[in-house]
Parts: structure tokens; C-alpha cells; sequence
């Protein structure tokens, strides 16, 4: 359909160059511009209808967020100027809102979430229903995993929600950002799809068991490794806190609640009946990954 024929029917659309930076109106990519129109004229089945004739999969989130320069830079691949660059190195939090209660939205979740920044973020929107995006700039007080765990226990006690975050590393804002994104957005995807009590995610507590899950799991060295491993007594609940607490044996005895001379029997005897050496690193590190479910 041309333009002016998508015109003649929504009067208030307006085709330009650049979308607007308001989530007042709603962006739709067509053509080589954008499609921009006031959303609040728009009731639900002109919005599908508009989706047809521009061949746009989006959802209503989506659209909302097309009007934001770092959705589009995210995930529309559009290239900053030297203008709108950053200087100092930022990450971007990816969350997951599960909504318990429908009188509640998951907007007021993220509402709340970025009041709790000292520093205004650069940009917050959500981008789909149940996910939405945030972008922090290194500041020098910055939230540690432990913080971001307290921030999600309270905002979802508060607003009857189930929250998931994926905190990503600090990059320098350049041409490679959006790759590195989209590969952030790969780790978090596969660790909300694991069956685990985590609420917080980041690199370094995702990059090992993704890779291997994608990579090593069905190696038959590993399988057959993994079987006789985990049916030997305790091993699990050894080698977990083992690593965890850096193989310090005396902090481990303490969070397994056994004296250090049980442990270090238990150490003895799994190396024995394995060969794994778990005050080695390199054994330690095998053998936590085979662990991993």
C-alpha cells in the first residue's frame, strides 16, 4: 500500500525520517523512514491493521519502544552520532516482569526500579509485555549483584510480581555494542529458561553453563562423567559449595554444616572413587560444570 494510502486512511499519520522519542506515538519502520502515529488514537484492531500493511511483527511494546534511540540502536542496528555517543562506559539491565496480579502493571515494577538509581538512567522501556530494557551509565556508586537482588525481592513483594535481571557488563559505547547486546540477551534468554530459583544474572554466572550446555553436554565423555559423578553421595552439594566458596574447605565445612575432617574425607574418598583431585582447580572447575543441570 502507498503511503498516501495509509494517510488517507489514518489522517494523523505522519511519514519521516526519524521516529519521535515519545511513547505517545507509536513507530513503525516502512520503507526506508518511519510510519509515526499518536497511539492514543488508535484502538487495537487498527493497530493489527496497521501491522499488516507494513508487515510489522511487533507488539504494542515494540512499537512504543521504536520511538526510543536505544531500542533502535539495540535492536534496529541504527548507528550513533559522535553527538549521541557516550563517554563514560555503560550497561545495559535487561529485566523480566511476571505479572501476578492484572489490576497491577509491570510499568509501575519498572517505575519504582528506576527511582532507585542516585543518577538518572539513560533510558528505561519495556519491550515487550513481560521484558524491558534499561541503560546505566558508570557512575561511582554503582549496585552490585547482592543490591540488585534486594531491589528485586522488594519491588515484587510491592507490586505482586515475579522478577528476573540480567545485569551486563560495562562497555564503551561504540559501533560493537549492539552485538555484544545481543549476545547479553542470548545469556539471559537461556538462563530464564532453566529451572532455577536465581533472580540475578550476569556473565560471570551464566557464560560457563551456557556454553557448555550448548557445546559439551552431549559429549559422551561428559555424559558418562556426569553419571558416575553425581551418583556417588553428597557429590553435588560438595562440589557446588566447594566452588562457590573458592575451594576454601574450612568456609565450606561451615556452609555444609559438617566439621572440616568430614570434608576433607569426603574430598579424599570422591577422589578416590573418581580421580578428581577437588582441591585441584582445574578438577574443581570439571567437575562443577558436570553439576550443572
Amino acid at each position: 500500500m502507498e503511503i498516501g494510502q495509509i494517510k488517507a486512511i489514518f489522517p494523523a499519520a505522519k511519514y519521516q525520517k526519524t521516529p519521535i522519542d515519545d511513547e505517545r506515538y507509536l513507530n513503525f519502520p516502512y520503507g526506508n523512514q518511519w510510519l509515526v502515529l499518536p497511539a492514543a488514537e488508535l484502538t487495537t484492531r487498527e493497530i493489527e491493521l496497521l501491522r499488516l500493511v507494513v508487515g510489522d511483527q511487533s507488539n504494542d511494546k515494540t512499537l512504543l519502544a521504536n520511538g526510543h534511540r536505544w531500542f533502535r540502536r539495540l535492536f534496529l542496528g541504527e548507528k550513533a552520532t559522535t553527538k549521541e555517543t557516550i563517554e563514560k562506559p555503560l550497561r545495559i539491565i535487561q529485566v523480566q516482569i511476571i505479572n501476578h496480579d492484572p489490576a497491577i502493571a509491570p510499568t509501575k515494577w519498572l517505575e519504582a526500579f528506576k527511582s532507585m538509581f542516585e543518577q538518572p538512567l539513560l533510558d528505561v522501556f519495556m519491550i515487550s509485555r513481560e521484558h524491558a530494557i534499561a541503560i546505566e551509565q558508570q557512575t561511582s556508586k554503582t549496585f552490585e549483584s547482592e543490591d540488585f537482588l534486594g531491589i528485586s525481592q522488594t519491588l515484587d513483594t510491592d507490586f505482586s510480581c515475579s522478577s528476573k535481571l540480567y545485569v551486563g557488563q560495562y562497555w564503551h559505547d561504540d559501533d560493537a555494542l549492539a552485538a555484544v547486546f545481543t549476545k547479553e540477551r542470548e545469556l539471559f534468554q537461556f538462563q530464564v529458561q532453566q529451572s532455577t530459583g536465581r533472580r540475578v544474572f550476569s556473565i560471570s554466572n551464566s557464560i560457563l553453563k551456557y556454553c557448555f550446555e550448548r557445546q559439551l553436554s552431549q559429549n559422551p565423555l561428559i555424559v558418562k562423567s556426569k553419571h558416575e559423578l553425581l551418583a556417588i553421595p553428597d557429590a553435588q552439594a560438595t562440589i557446588t559449595n566447594l566452588y562457590q566458596n573458592g575451594g576454601n574447605v574450612s568456609i565450606t565445612a561451615k556452609k555444609l554444616y559438617v566439621h572440616r575432617n568430614t570434608l576433607q574425607y569426603r574430598i579424599r574418598k570422591f577422589q578416590e572413587a573418581t580421580g578428581f583431585n577437588l582441591k585441584n582447580v582445574d578438577d574443581l572447575l570439571f567437575c562443577y560444570l558436570l553439576t550443572l543441570e
